[in-house]
């Protein structure tokens, strides 16, 4: 049974001979069991898994452990991983061996594992990850199972996707601990904190589970530490304080799963996994996960659509803001005004006015046309922050737009009427000190500088009061996030992939990759402290994609080139050839089709291949550049916690 030198003295149960494994490592305690891997002869791992010595003598545990193992094994649930035998051959006689269960292991990391790596992890991955472990819960709740603890650990990321491992022995854990004292030692985070008061539980418990481990990859925090819900804040600080790229909708949804009592969550797996993925009403606004531009479904939390490749960008208006953004510039031609208006209506709400503006020498305008028409500067858009605005102009000005930012605030109207002011009377000083130095009578100097400080006064006045009046602004900025082309050069060269020409698994792939490329570039944005290893790992993806954008080009034209050959067409029309007795050149013409069909199927698989190995390349070396973190941005979200905890803003 042993394999290898260094396992534990510790006695394993005895397998029957059909079920002969080595075991890989000592024996490990995890909750009420003990625990060690195992290698079958035909390579393939497991867990060999039994009842603690000391819990196995106590036969109220012993049978319930026994009884949770037969329903594991009965349970016949996708992706569950499989409990191939249980002993011994009768587990609940006093005087036998601890019972014990035999289970196949899913090649992966666990969850836990990964949350450790990687969280804070993008939006969207956070958001796909707890989509994904809904519906594994929805096939499991139908079943009448909850699993009252769900643990990353007990979660496995495979490469066919997520599966579920020693699921439903969580009641004996807990009844394992014995006094309500050891419970809160230790009692999981993950669990929902109503199993202290009742055994009775719902599969709202899950939930609870589900809300902690988004909450953990979108912060790479506990909501309530390390500790058993009961015990942590009642309130924990919400997603969205500690990062603020997390969508309100989103923040809303993990704080209802992370409520204490279970009726304040949503009422199912299923509900939360189609609030998740933007649909139905479960808080999601349908505005904010619809692509602006093409109307695909998206994700909460997901930026770039897969659909159209274009990057939902959120500018947003800020109660009380300060800046503007004007336009400054304009040109009398059909492609300024396109390009202009074009901008506008992807950025605007509601429809975007005609825009006629007053362009060179007002005096060109009859008096009739001037009130018809806007005069430059024009304000586009105003009450923004700082960091809007300034979003706004450099978005604006890439489509070789004339704008600027303008700041409204006193400090500003303030700095501006001193500005002019200084102006003034620094030229009165020099003109009436030149007036000195021609021998000017001493009256004229003085006269002149009264003059001047009180014209300086007066210039201060008309500044500051022309810098406080608002100019009319023309649009607001739409709610939901505008669908623009992504700024991004290598996002950018994927997403011009996603043509309609492009096959439904190509496009696939290509959509998929720049997303991934996509949550790099925001991290790389998220993460001043790391810029310099983040812009090497960046750099290392134009080749990829280049490799990748020939082996889609070349996929294109071998399915154009498919399109012509219909094999069916040419197997018939070859039977019809022979039974009217062609001449055989024409039967020769139809099987060089056929030949050329085959020689473009086997050059189709080659670069569909190439295209797999480069996405495999692409696809490691931005999981590379998202396990980077910013120790500084970590920090700071660990101390609004802590703030927020202490009852801090």
């Amino acid at each position: 049974m042993h394999e290898g030198a260094g396992v534990s003295a510790i006695e394993i149960p005895t397998l029957p001979a059909e079920l002969a494994a080595g075991v890989l490592g000592e024996p490990e305690r995890v909750g009420s069991e003990l625990r060690c891997r195992v290698r079958f002869a035909d390579g393939r791992e497991g867990v060999l898994a039994w009842l603690a010595p000391e819990l196995a003598r106590d036969a109220a545990m012993r049978r319930r452990y026994v009884r949770d193992v037969a329903r594991l094994r009965e349970l016949d649930a996708p992706r569950v991983a499989s409990v191939l035998a249980s002993g011994p051959a009768d587990p609940r006689a006093p005087g036998a061996e601890p019972p014990w269960r035999l289970r196949l292991d899913p090649r992966g990391e666990t969850l836990e594992q990964w949350l450790r790596r990687r969280a804070a992890v993008p939006v969207d991955e956070a958001v796909a990850l707890a989509i994904a472990l809904c519906e594994l819960l929805t096939g499991l709740h139908a079943r009448g199972v909850v699993i009252r603890d769900l643990h990353p650990r007990l979660v496995v990321r495979a490469d066919d996707g997520l599966w579920l491992t020693d699921v439903g022995l969580a009641r004996v854990d807990i009844l394992s601990t014995r006094t309500a004292s050891s419970l809160l030692l230790e009692g999981s985070p993950y669990a929902a904190p109503e199993q202290l008061a009742r055994t009775a539980l719902d599969p709202r418990a899950d939930l609870y589970a589900v809300g902690v481990i988004l909450y953990r990859a979108l912060t790479g925090l506990l909501p309530r530490g390390e500790g058993p819900a009961f015990l942590g804040e009642a309130s924990p600080a919400p997603p969205r304080a500690l990062r603020a790229e997390v969508p309100p909708e989103l923040d809303a949804l993990v704080m209802r799963c992370l409520a204490l009592e279970p009726a304040a969550r949503p009422a199912s797996a299923r509900e939360l996994a189609a609030a998740l993925a933007g649909e139905g009403s479960a808080g999601a606004s349908q505005a904010r996960t619809i692509c602006q531009h093409c109307g695909a479904r998206l994700r909460l939390g997901q930026r770039l659509c897969l659909a159209c490749g274009r990057v939902g960008v959120q500018f947003e208006h800020a109660p009380g803001g300060t800046c503007a953004v004007d336009l400054r510039g304009a040109k009398e031609d059909a492609e300024f005004f396109a390009r202009l208006t074009g901008e506008l209506q992807t950025l605007a709400e509601g429809e975007v006015p005609v825009l006629n503006l007053v362009i060179g020498d007002a005096r060109m305008y009859s008096k009739a046309e001037l009130e018809r028409r806007h005069a430059l500067p024009l304000r586009l858009f105003s009450d923004l922050s700082p960091e809007t605005a300034e979003r706004l102009r450099a978005r604006l000005a890439a489509a070789k737009l004339q704008v600027a930012v303008v700041e409204r605030s006193p400090r500003a109207t303030r700095r501006l009427a001193a500005k002019t002011f200084g102006w003034t009377l620094g030229t009165t000083a020099v003109v009436a000190g030149g007036a000195a130095l021609l021998g000017a009578p001493s009256f004229v100097p003085i006269l002149l500088g009264a003059l001047g400080i009180a014209v300086a006064f007066l210039v201060f006045i008309a500044a500051a009061a022309a810098h406080r009046k608002d100019r009319p602004t023309l649009l607001r900025l739409r709610a939901a996030p505008a669908a623009l082309p992504a700024s991004d050069p290598l996002v950018a060269r994927l997403a011009g992939l996603l043509a309609r020409d492009t096959a439904p698994e190509v496009r696939e792939i290509v959509g998929e990759l720049a997303l991934a490329v996509q949550r790099l570039v925001d991290h790389r944005a998220a993460a001043p402290g790391a810029r310099a290893e983040l812009d090497m790992i960046a750099g290392s993806l134009a080749p990829l994609v280049e490799l990748i954008a020939r082996q889609v080009e070349r996929l294109r034209e071998i399915d154009a080139s498919l399109a012509t050959l219909e094999e069916g067409a040419l197997v018939r029309a070859l039977a019809t050839s022979e039974a009217r007795r062609e001449p055989p050149e024409r039967r020769e013409e139809l099987l060089l089709g056929l030949d050329r069909l085959r020689a473009l199927e086997d050059e189709r698989a080659a670069a569909f291949h190439r295209l797999l190995e480069a996405e495999h390349l692409l696809r490691r070396a931005v999981e590379l550049g998202l396990e980077v973190r910013d120790d500084a941005v970590e920090h700071e979200r660990r101390v609004a916690q802590a703030l927020h905890e202490l009852g801090g803003e």
